[in-house]
């Protein structure tokens, strides 16, 4: 175990050296995908708290945990994500949480009516999810 003199007369307090990745939401209930997009958020640097449905992401999106970022698929077994979407929308700690809308389907124009700030198209997007919501995130 290498330190360094100045770690020895100067301890750092514990909570310096711990490093809080940032949030994002994902709701998806194929469980293929929520696995590889996933993994890519994961390599992106951020802790993904995952949702298999609309339900359970209201359950989320009610309590005060912070979110970078909402990624929400469109086809889900029990709402769709524009539905997801409105929700959060509605609720008054969630008016400025980026979303991003991810679907099969073409309904850009829904989702940013629903209140979405970006919509990317399954699969052909999905080489720009990273980047996307990098530019999402930062503003």
């Amino acid at each position: 175990m290498h330190m360094d003199i100045d770690e020895l007369s100067c301890p750092r307090p514990p909570w310096t050296s711990i490093v809080v990745q940032p949030a994002i939401l994902y709701v998806e209930n194929n469980l293929l995908l929520a696995q590889l997009v996933g993994d890519l958020l994961d390599l992106g640097g951020w802790h993904v708290w995952r949702a298999h449905d609309g339900a359970t992401a209201q359950i989320f999106l009610r309590h005060d945990q912070r979110y970078a970022l909402l990624l929400v698929d469109n086809e889900l077994r029990d709402t769709t994500g524009l539905e997801v979407v409105k929700y959060a929308r509605g609720l008054p700690h969630r008016q400025s949480l980026p979303i991003m809308l991810f679907s099969i389907e073409d309904c850009e124009r829904e989702a940013k009516a629903a209140g979405a700030n970006e919509f990317l198209r399954k699969p052909h997007d999905l080489f720009l999810m990273v980047e996307t919501i990098r530019r999402l995130i930062k503003g």
